[in-house]
């Protein structure tokens, strides 16, 4: 090798051994902070069918949680009530991994378990892992007899129904 080119090759290493260490710094520094979500994100999130935290802190589980079998999947459910606010949410909890893709969670009316979606179904969200999620309990599902059904977005098809019992969403205690 040329011995200006080694000198080229000594200078640059030394300005990028000084330079890019500061530039890091540089960007640790001056990298724009974002602020943790507060109260006034709570309209959304009750928009999605969540509660807001505070009405959490002093819950009410109305009775014995039902376990509902089906094939290889269990769900846990119970009926929870915020005090807050008095709305009954349904909690579902698997009682192993959910080892199928994008479950979508919804709610049929009627006796016998549905084959397809229909124009009735009602979306409470969505279900992975073994999670513990709370839906909220539409006025419409409210005392009323149906099938808890889980959907595959992938797969587009059911992959389980269970039957719930309409004491399971009624609105009182």
């Amino acid at each position: 090798m040329v011995i200006s080119r080694r000198q080229v090759h000594l200078y640059s290493f030394v300005i990028l051994a000084i330079v890019l260490p500061l530039c890091f710094i540089a960007g640790l520094v001056w990298r724009p902070t974002f602020a943790p979500v507060d109260a006034s994100a709570d309209a959304l999130f009750q928009k999605a069918g969540f509660a807001p935290s505070f009405t959490w802190e002093n819950q009410e589980v109305w009775r014995k949680p039902t376990l509902l079998k089906q094939d290889q999947i269990q769900l846990r459910a119970e009926k929870v009530f915020a005090k807050a606010g008095g709305d009954p949410f349904l909690n579902l909890q698997p009682q192993s991994d959910l080892q199928l893709p994008d479950v979508l969670v919804y709610w049929q009316q009627g006796d016998t378990p549905p084959e397809a979606l229909s124009e009735t179904s009602i979306l409470l969200g969505a279900l992975s892992g073994a999670s513990n999620r709370q839906f909220l309990i539409p006025a419409a599902m409210q005392g009323q007899p149906g099938h808890l059904l889980l959907f595959s977005q992938a797969t587009k098809e059911i992959i389980s129904a269970f039957p719930l019992d309409p004491d399971l969403t009624q609105s009182e205690r």
